[in-house]
């Protein structure tokens, strides 16, 4: 006796992901269908767990496309993209201090308005010279800086 099948739309139900999004997937080939029933895709049980799989690397900020290499590579290839996501995610976390740094000198400027803010432009003009925004925010409230 075959295993129940889910139609897509029953799996768009149980997971909360759209049938286009299901659609999508299997046209990467990240959540394929058991089988086809009069030219309608039919899904295994297994792919609730195979939809909440991809919904949790997306979470954790796994493109679409890495999450496809993640799961048919090699373990060794998986510790490698953890360890280019962790970097990836650093870099990002460190981007978020750098601009809530400078909304919070923003929301509490001297100069109560950011454009009329010394700073401000020194830090847009250091970017314009090539510096990162964290070494203008960085040069911009360095005391010894002139």
């Amino acid at each position: 006796m075959n295993e129940p099948t889910l139609s897509i739309g029953e799996l768009a139900e149980r997971t909360g992901v759209p049938t286009s999004a299901l659609r999508y997937y299997d046209e990467l080939g990240l959540v394929r269908p058991a089988e086809r029933e009069a030219g309608r895709r039919r899904y295994a049980e297994s792919a609730v767990k195979d939809v909440g799989v991809l919904l949790f690397f997306q979470e954790i900020g796994f493109t679409l496309s890495e999450i496809g290499r993640f799961l048919t590579g090699e373990q060794d290839g998986r510790q490698e993209m953890i360890d280019g996501k962790l970097a990836e995610l650093t870099e990002q976390q460190r981007r978020i201090e750098v601009a809530r740094a400078a909304l919070e000198h923003g929301k509490h400027c001297p100069a109560s308005d950011p454009l009329k803010c010394p700073r401000f432009w020194a830090i847009i003009e250091e970017r314009q010279n090539g510096l990162s925004l964290a070494e203008s925010h960085e040069r911009a409230h360095d005391t010894k800086t002139p």
